[in-house]
């Protein structure tokens, strides 16, 4: 202990030890601050809350832009001539429609199977939607099928109705 005290003592140490008493704080916030800001700027800070707090405000999920895109390239199908563009709307808009389901916890292997599972007062339309489902599995298993534009505009609006029910678009 002896051969420490004249260095403990030193008035070198001693103004190292004021130095970091006064600046200490400084150097703290300083750092903190750069950590908050870092945080802030980074993509995982909007991913992990912000999103949340969208969606927590507007009711309906942050992926609702890009659902109703898609909703809309798929009822322009519509527009054209071609029966086949028609069976692709009707395809597209299944595909949509499980995907909320899915996404909103409904389970099951198929489309089919999550409409089995579902009760009416979960989804009012689920009678029309299972109608609906129908037409679309005569479409993919049937290349003879035929569908003229009013069956084909039906059952888009069947899917539409079904993804209002649930909250999607």
């Amino acid at each position: 202990m002896e051969l420490l005290a004249p260095i403990l003592n030193s008035s070198i140490l001693q103004f190292i030890i004021a130095l970091s008493q006064n600046l200490g704080p400084f150097i703290f916030f300083l750092f903190l601050g750069v950590i908050i800001f870092c945080i802030f700027k980074s993509d995982f800070f909007k991913m992990a809350t912000w999103i949340d707090v969208l969606e927590f405000i507007r009711v309906r999920g942050h992926d609702t832009g890009k659902l109703e895109k898609r909703w809309q390239h798929t009822v322009r199908r519509l527009e054209s001539p071609n029966m086949a563009d028609w069976k692709l709307a009707v395809i597209e808009a299944e595909n949509l429609t499980e995907e909320v389901l899915a996404r909103m916890g409904f389970n099951g292997e198929s489309f089919g199977e999550r409409l089995k599972r579902m009760r009416a007062d979960q989804l009012p339309s689920l009678d029309n939607l299972t109608n609906a489902h129908q037409i679309r599995n005569n479409i993919v298993h049937d290349p003879d099928y035929r569908i003229d534009i009013g069956e084909a505009s039906k059952t888009i609006a069947i899917y539409e109705k079904s993804l209002q029910e649930l909250d999607a678009l």
